[in-house]
């Protein structure tokens, strides 16, 4: 019998509360044997006691692997083989792994979890326990139907993907454009008055303007980014009144206890103008400003967690003198760094702020010292940096593994011009001085190969991105070209193709014609999870010469878990959506030069978009960043909480060189913060339809992929 015949009992249990778990009982019993009634039957032996129960479920899963799927037995033992599995075999691999893990404890933070699921599901169907999550009894009724082939894989057609990219618009069509210039109108009106009833001294109305006068004078100011970051909006009531009154009662409760509990608020005039502030019944796409919106404004998660924030990656934890996580004996605080041929640079300049902030900042934990990165006048340059700055070259000009030096903050671009200068002549002559030593040596270090800035200011502040600064880098990219660095190259963070307006358009040409490829990572929050938005996302970027670079899952503990979407999501999108964008194997020839030629890089992109009839090139990845171990998507799920939680095993990414101390250490054990029905629910709060991501169940388990031949040879961070 098809489970698809039973009427659906999760939504009723999930109105109706624990008080009708009778009736859940009945029904999840008779789910799990039309799922799969040989193994419902183990569950319901009252003959066995639990360890032996384990024990013959465990002999049983694995003759059926050894026999029917040995393919997924030689995954268990370590084969490299993700991609030749079925549902059915990934399946039993859990069984087996949740047989193996069941009651093991995991830390999430600073708490224990339990992972049960299957003595706490046989507990329930023997009714030795009296209640179970109605999330984790979906969880298992998928499960079980996976087990019995019962829930195939149906991989979308490409006219499947683009009708779901059509939903989400893009910055840079004209009825996005038309209302965002009402808002544009509406916040410059505030703005006046703002100026009229303040003492400014940057910005100021000589006495006599009329209001058609200052409303023109403000529109000037607004092509000037110190200008939005002067007026840039700390507090919630001014964040309603910009958006003409229309955040709803909880939102404002959120950010008004976020204010409260110290937790800052930062957005500039140009990058509010971008919420759409119509009734969502007047929207030609509901919704479609909702990724902007979950990073913009906080939840209660958030709230209640800050002050108690652990920092994520591990690496990042930096003592002078002593080895971090991944292993490495590190200069100052201004290096991080995770594999052997890249480091991070964090100058101390405006470039440890940010042209705003987003409710997932990795940074969120240093806040709550108070230390804010919004405090702008407080990060000039000191004194003792020009001197500190050639310290930290030093590192980089006498390691003989590190050739990419990956620039950021904060935020790179917020650094000032000059400071960026600076900085550039100091990387220029320490890769100048490291070509100059390899003469003398008989073994040469790395030289310098590759230079990245990492950037937010094309989404967060585009008019920042001046003549001066393009100069700058255009400087830069024809004298760094003579000591042997071939790669310049922008790292933005685009997370919606409603991000990329005429100005951040512009702004990425400039950077091009300076011959800096752009690359971006996109964040993906579950309303950047849909389906369908990246793919829209991937196209944008390849109209405007982009190249997607990362797609990462949102890290962090229970804080970020409003905006977390599940792994099995990202692997789901990654197969089922990306794909379509893969290059073929003829063109990775051609495509090794795009980031060396950034100038031509939408006639590159175009070319393979029309030789292969496909709508965007996909050489990003889709990963998350680990505590420890770097950036992986190579897991699988090892147990389940009690709530409905996934509990994943990663190891690191194979397809790069890691430290020793990482290879060592294995793997690495993240539970979920969410359950993936939680998930489900949030999507369709959004306007989804649950039924076009049923195949999410299955994907229990992920491989990272190996680098687009665009990135090849260039080490990541």
């Amino acid at each position: 019998m098809s489970s698809n015949k039973i009427p659906s009992w999760v939504d009723r249990i999930i109105s109706w509360g624990y008080p009708y778990q009778m009736d859940m009982y009945h029904d999840l019993v008779t789910k799990l044997e039309a799922a799969n009634k040989p193994l419902a039957a183990f569950f319901l032996d009252h003959s066995q006691s639990e360890e032996t129960f384990l024990a013959t479920l465990k002999a049983h899963t694995e003759e059926a692997l050894k026999n029917n799927y040995p393919e997924g037995w030689a995954y268990l033992e370590g084969a490299k083989n993700f991609y030749q599995l079925s549902e059915a075999a990934l399946a039993h691999v859990r069984l087996y792994d949740y047989i193996v893990f069941d009651n093991h404890t995991f830390e999430e933070n600073t708490i224990t979890q339990r992972s049960n699921p299957l003595t706490h599901l046989r507990s329930y169907l023997q009714k030795e326990i009296e209640e179970l999550d109605p999330d984790f009894a979906e969880e298992m009724v998928h499960f079980f139907r996976l087990l019995n082939n019962d829930e195939p894989r149906i991989i979308p057609t490409r006219s499947d993907i683009q009708t779901w990219m059509d939903r989400h618009p893009s910055g840079l069509e004209k009825e996005v454009i038309a209302w965002r210039a009402k808002n544009k109108e509406r916040i410059i009106a505030h703005l006046v008055d703002e100026i009229d009833q303040r003492e400014e001294i940057l910005y100021t109305f000589k006495a006599g303007l009329s209001q058609k006068e200052k409303i023109k004078l403000v529109n000037d100011w607004w092509k000037d980014d110190r200008f939005h970051l002067h007026f840039a909006l700390r507090s919630t009531a001014k964040l309603n009144t910009y958006l003409d009154n229309t955040l709803d009662d909880e939102t404002k409760s959120i950010m008004k206890a976020a204010e409260e509990k110290g937790i800052p608020i930062f957005v500039t005039p140009y990058f509010l103008s971008l919420i759409d502030t119509r009734p969502r019944s007047e929207q030609e796409s509901p919704f479609a400003d909702e990724p902007i919106r979950s990073y913009l404004f906080y939840s209660w998660d958030l709230v209640h967690e800050f002050g108690n924030i652990a920092a994520w990656e591990k690496e990042d934890t930096v003592e002078i003198g002593k080895p971090n996580a991944a292993g490495w004996i590190l200069p100052s605080h201004n290096i991080h760094r995770r594999y052997p041929s890249v480091a991070i640079f964090i100058p101390d300049t405006m470039g440890r702020a940010c042209g705003g902030l987003c409710s997932y900042c990795q940074r969120m934990y240093d806040f709550q010292a108070g230390r804010f990165n919004f405090e702008l006048a407080k990060l000039r340059p000191k004194k003792s940096w020009p001197e500190r700055l050639t310290d930290n070259m030093e590192y980089f000009r006498n390691d003989p593994y590190l050739w990419d030096i990956l620039i950021t903050g904060g935020d790179a671009f917020m650094s000032s011009v000059k400071s960026i200068k600076e900085i550039l002549e100091a990387v220029l002559q320490m890769a100048k001085d490291k070509v100059e030593d390899n003469t003398k040596r008989e073994e040469p270090f790395a030289p310098m190969r590759r230079v990245r800035l990492g950037t937010k200011i094309p989404v967060y502040l585009p008019q920042r991105v001046t003549k001066e600064l393009i100069d700058v880098l255009a400087w830069f990219k024809e004298e760094s070209a003579k000591v042997g660095i071939e790669q310049c190259v922008i790292q933005t963070h685009i997370s919606s193709s409603m991000e990329i307006t005429p100005d951040t358009q512009e702004a990425i040409n400039k950077l091009l014609r300076a011959g800096w490829a752009v690359t971006n990572q996109e964040v993906f929050t579950v309303a950047a999870s849909r389906r369908g938005h990246s793919a829209k996302l991937r196209k944008v970027l390849n109209d405007i010469g982009v190249l997607p670079y990362y797609n990462f899952s949102v890290k962090g503990f229970k804080e970020n878990r409003e905006i977390f979407a599940t792994n099995a999501r990202s692997v789901q999108e990654l197969v089922e959506e990306s794909s379509i964008g893969a290059v073929a194997p003829r063109y990775h020839a051609q495509i090794r030069s795009f980031v060396s030629n950034a100038q031509a890089m939408k006639d590159q992109i175009n070319q393979i978009r029309e030789s292969d009839e496909i709508p965007f090139i996909s050489p990003d990845r889709n990963t998350l960043n680990l505590p420890g171990v770097g950036k992986s998507n190579t897991y699988r799920t090892i147990g389940l909480t009690q709530d409905g939680r996934r509990v994943l095993r990663f190891e690191f990414d194979h397809t790069r060189p890691h430290s020793k101390v990482i290879e060592e250490m294995h793997h690495v054990d993240i539970i979920e913060s969410k359950s993936i029905a939680h998930y489900l629910r949030q999507l369709e709060a959004m306007g989804e339809n649950p039924k076009e991501y049923e195949t999410i169940w299955g994907y229990s388990a992920g491989e990272m992929e190996n680098r687009s031949p665009v990135f090849e040879g260039v080490i990541d961070p």
